[in-house]
């Protein structure tokens, strides 16, 4: 269960135990009480039980429950479970728990604000602004094998140039997005589950950068992965499916790449690159939307190659307000229209398959363009 090696035989550590029994000599009652006796390198061992305490840890020590993570309970009242502004510290397998009886404060039920911390096997939930939010140019936060759900506001918050890294973690029904980076911050999630949330899955914004491999982002009310405001990211071999919006939205001059992704069965169009964005998207499967593939519109450009489209109730890919997309090697069938140009949209289709569409394979409003070479239709 406990993932870090105890250092009992270093008489400059020492593990402390915690226990709302308290019935054994040297057993401490309260995890504050274990925190002031310690110094860095210990560890703090947790029995069973609820406690009720907001802890400020500032030194280079463990927290681990003695158990299974639902029998041990932090949990605070209108401010913050734990408050984190160090390196080293290490929390394992608590449920850790934010509740309160006012209107929900700018806190997370687990605040850092500078140094590097792990965080294993827990459960965090919260009914302030975020579970877990982090902030600093000093800080970066490691999540791994952890539930993050039930947030007023956002599951993770990353702001402020911190650097976050969630690994085989699940978030569920936060209320703004299950992850959020902003304000020139990185996240990076791994093999990580983000579904039913009242908002977006992950929203990478204000000059940030998100990196994702091997997701399953499904059923948000937003869109699965958006990236805005000057923001860059990179998705690879994720699936984004069935959510109520868009799969995934690049906005608001947004950069990146997206390969090897499967994204099908939303309510919008699968993908949408808007307002001067210019992202890749390439070896993806996009299909099923109820809108069309792929939407591209308000000045908006990028590189859609090696991509099958189809399947999705409109045109494979629609060009839309003076875009200008670079579209090749993609095969786009199934469709009413496999392309559509309108509003003085253009582009450059190379190499394509646009076989198989019941209306055809493309349309190009008048006043649109589209240059065409070597296509199948």
């Amino acid at each position: 269960m406990y993932s870090k090696p105890l250092s009992v035989g270093n008489d400059s550590s020492t593990i402390r135990i915690v226990s709302v029994l308290a019935e054994y000599p040297g057993v401490y009652p309260t995890i504050s009480a274990a925190l002031s006796a310690s110094l860095d390198g210990d560890t703090i061992l947790i029995e069973p039980g609820t406690y009720c305490e907001s802890l400020l840890i500032d030194k280079a020590v463990s927290l681990v429950g003695n158990g299974a993570c639902g029998d041990i309970v932090l949990e605070s009242y209108n401010q913050p479970c734990l408050s984190l502004s160090s390196t080293g510290i290490h929390i394992e397998c608590l449920t850790v728990r934010c509740r309160i009886n006012m209107q929900a404060e700018l806190y997370g039920a687990v605040n850092v604000t500078q140094g590097v911390v792990e965080i294993v096997n827990c459960d965090l939930s919260s009914a302030s602004y975020a579970c877990l939010m982090l902030a600093g140019p000093t800080t970066r936060v490691v999540m791994r094998h952890s539930i993050v759900h039930d947030s007023s506001g956002y599951g993770v918050f990353v702001g402020t140039v911190a650097q976050c890294l969630l690994e085989q973690c699940t978030f569920s029904n936060n209320m703004y997005a299950e992850v959020m980076a902003v304000q020139n911050s990185e996240v990076i999630l791994q093999a990580c589950i983000l579904c039913h949330g009242k908002g977006y899955g992950v929203l990478v914004a204000e000059c940030s950068h998100g990196c994702l491999s091997n997701c399953d982002i499904y059923k948000n009310a937003q869109a699965g992965i958006a990236v805005c405001q000057d923001s860059v990211a990179e998705i690879s071999t994720c699936k984004v499916h069935d959510g109520k919006a868009s799969g995934v939205t690049f906005s608001q001059n947004a950069h990146g790449i997206m390969e090897h992704c499967d994204v099908y069965a939303n309510c919008s169009s699968a993908v949408e690159i808007k307002q001067n964005s210019n992202p890749v998207i390439r070896a993806c499967k996009i299909y099923k939307g109820k809108w069309s593939g792929i939407f591209i519109g308000d000045r908006s450009g990028g590189i859609i190659e090696d991509c099958e489209i189809l399947n999705n109730t409109l045109a494979g890919i629609e060009v839309t307000w003076e875009s200008d997309p670079t579209i090749r090697h993609c095969r786009i069938h199934y469709h009413g229209r496999g392309i559509a140009v309108f509003q003085r949209g253009r582009g450059t289709v190379k190499d394509c398959d646009l076989r198989n569409n019941s209306q055809s394979s493309v349309l190009v409003e008048a006043g649109s363009q589209l240059a065409q070479e070597r296509n199948s239709d």
